[in-house]
């Protein structure tokens, strides 16, 4: 079977070669609506597959944007991930996705790696809190854009949610509610700017009220479990609160397999990545983070910093929503 061509697009449709690859390019320009109209048509009847290198060359567009994030596994990660990719699809552009699997060594291969690939700009959730560890990108005069964390100094511009407000909320109506003894649940802190915010708001909301608070890093299940049993031996009005979806939902399943009455023995918050909180067990006061919407504003973010060749550096927060249900 023949391949079709730029040359027979254009001669079915009766425009020429430039006029396609403005319309393949979505530089539409003045182009009529009729026009692009039959162009589509054209390009679909005859199942008109351009070629991307060829695209590349000779608009010096690779079209690609690379994402890295921590971990792939995480349920935020996958959400994040769909919002990214419908913007990007939208507009023309593909994604290369790369998982660092919590190693900043990891993390600074698969940099180098979407650096050698020519991509026109790096959304990244940041596996490390130093803004050093990201100066080669800079060098490279790639557009980069952060979600989910930040570094320190703040260089590029992120896309986050309302950590702490969203936490201060939460733990207000908790102690209004006469919880004394307050529980942080974390996957290890160090190196990630939203759990040390979570746990540093707590800890500074229920000091405030003069209550007891503490921090607990887990690194497994097995950690969590033992953490949550001599929790449950404290003898005040307690709370857990989960610093990721992931962490929420491992405690839940404990208490609910250990047949422990929340929020009656022990209470449970936190965030909540997965928008599952309402199916469990008496439903769960959460912190929802719109994870997919958090994607999509990072990909139109990157993207109007591409076509504006200008990237102010800018913070912008994406409110969670809190679901008051019965776990508090």
């Amino acid at each position: 079977m023949k391949k079709i061509t730029i040359n027979d697009v254009a001669q079915e449709a009766g425009v020429s070669k430039t006029t396609i690859s403005r319309f393949l390019n979505h530089n539409y320009g003045n182009m009529s609506k009729e026009t692009k109209a039959r162009i589509k048509e054209v390009i679909e009847r005859l199942d008109y597959r351009p070629s991307k290198q060829a695209q590349a060359l000779k608009s010096k567009h690779s079209y690609l944007i690379g994402v890295v994030v921590a971990d792939i596994s995480n349920m935020y990660s996958s959400l994040l991930l769909k919002g990214i990719g419908e913007i990007l699809e939208k507009n023309g552009y593909q994604m290369i996705i790369m998982d660092a699997g919590n190693s900043i060594n990891r993390e600074k291969e698969l940099l180098q790696r979407l650096l050698d690939q020519s991509v026109e700009g790096i959304i990244l959730q940041p596996s490390s809190r130093q803004s050093k560890q990201y100066e080669f990108i800079k060098k490279s005069n790639i557009p980069l854009l952060l979600v989910d964390r930040q570094t320190e100094p703040e260089e590029w511009s992120s896309v986050l949610t309302n950590n702490v407000d969203a936490t201060k909320e939460v733990v207000k109506k908790a102690l209004q509610k006469g919880y004394e003894d307050f529980f942080v649940l974390s996957e290890p802190i160090t190196n990630v700017s939203t759990r040390e915010l979570r746990s540093q708001t707590v800890i500074q909301s229920v000091l405030k009220a003069r209550k007891q608070g503490q921090v607990i890093e887990v690194n497994s299940k097995e950690e969590l479990e033992n953490a949550i049993a001599t929790i449950l031996l404290k003898p005040q009005k307690k709370l857990l609160f989960a610093s990721n979806g992931r962490v929420l939902m491992d405690s839940l399943a404990i208490l609910i397999n250990q047949k422990i009455n929340m929020p009656d023995t022990i209470g449970i918050t936190g965030f909540d990545d997965w928008s599952l909180t309402e199916l469990v067990g008496p439903g769960i006061t959460s912190i929802e983070q719109p994870s997919q919407k958090i994607g999509a504003i990072a990909a139109e973010k990157l993207l109007n910093v591409l076509r504006n060749k200008s990237d102010d550096v800018a913070e912008i927060i994406v409110p969670s929503t809190i679901r008051w249900r019965k776990s508090v």
